[in-house]
């Protein structure tokens, strides 16, 4: 990924765009439970970005360090404009989809309960580090970066919350 403003920034920002919106959307979609509120967040952030596009300097960090500070707020903003639970809202019946068929949809249903319920039993940190690096695919450095944590933090927190969830959600197991 070009780290440097090109002469063509636009150009430049809509293959940054291609490259990064399905992790930005996977992170929204996963701190919010919510298709729609992702779709609005992930808009957000890279509204955002687009008009700060040119004010990043390489030399503070990277881009996707940066992208995913946006996200990150995008995000906080959300749930502070909703004034709501970050998981306690997580939607859990999705669109009817007629070759699972209604007993796979209810257990699947089931699963994103029991799930939402073992993800609610973890701090506040380290939901958001389950979430960077499970929906947006980011790695422990990256994550550290953004929460300014060190990169060691990071991984003991994902150990942790991962022991508590497989205790709390066995189905993790599978």
């Amino acid at each position: 990924m070009p780290t440097e403003m090109s002469d063509k920034p636009t150009a430049e920002f809509a293959e940054f765009y291609a490259a990064w919106f399905d992790r930005v959307y996977n992170y929204a979609r996963g701190r919010t439970g919510s298709a729609t509120r992702a779709d609005e967040i992930a808009a957000d952030t890279f509204e955002r970005a687009f008009r700060a596009w040119g004010k990043f300097d390489a030399k503070r960090g990277d881009r996707r360090t940066w992208l995913f500070t946006i996200a990150f707020r995008s995000v906080a903003d959300h749930f502070r404009s909703e004034k709501r639970g970050v998981w306690s809202s997580l939607e859990l019946i999705e669109p009817a989809d007629a070759a699972k068929g209604p007993a796979k949809e209810a257990e699947a249903a089931d699963e994103k309960r029991l799930l939402t319920k073992a993800l609610d039993g973890l701090e506040d940190e380290a939901r958001e580090v389950v979430s960077l690096r499970f929906f947006s695919g980011m790695t422990n450095r990256a994550i550290g970066d953004l929460l300014g944590l060190s990169e060691s933090n990071v991984a003991v927190i994902l150990f942790r919350s991962i022991r508590k969830l497989r205790k709390n959600f066995p189905a993790l197991e599978a």
